[in-house]
């Protein structure tokens, strides 16, 4: 029991210090004012040319899926060796939410259709 309060209580620190950091560099990070293309977000000052259209790799994508594949993979087989159901519960709830999300953004990225 409290080696599971223990993990609990870890992953619910590194979420919330994440959280910390992402909101303490988004208020700390340098703004500009004004407007036009030299003051647009990641610009630094400078021109920018104009785009060359969209860019789309097939590999990347699949390389992509392939590492979210993966990952659910190990996780869930890591889990399934635990004593406790919830692990692998918790696991595979998680990794099909976050597999259902990758399949979403491979539609929207124009790598499949959706029939």
């Amino acid at each position: 029991m409290a080696d599971t309060i223990s993990t609990i209580t870890a992953v619910a620190s590194v979420v919330i210090a994440s959280m910390l950091f992402y909101v303490l560099a988004g208020r700390l990070g340098k703004t500009s004012e004004g407007s036009g293309t030299k003051y647009a977000p990641f610009t630094g000052g400078e021109d920018i040319p104009a785009s060359r259209g969209k860019y789309h790799s097939d590999l990347f994508v699949y390389a992509a899926l392939f590492m979210v594949f993966e990952v659910f993979g190990l996780l869930l087989a890591s889990a399934v060796s635990s004593l406790s159901l919830v692990w692998p519960l918790v696991f595979t709830v998680t990794g099909g939410i976050g597999v259902m999300v990758i399949l979403i953004w491979f539609v929207q990225t124009g790598g499949s259709e959706l029939a």
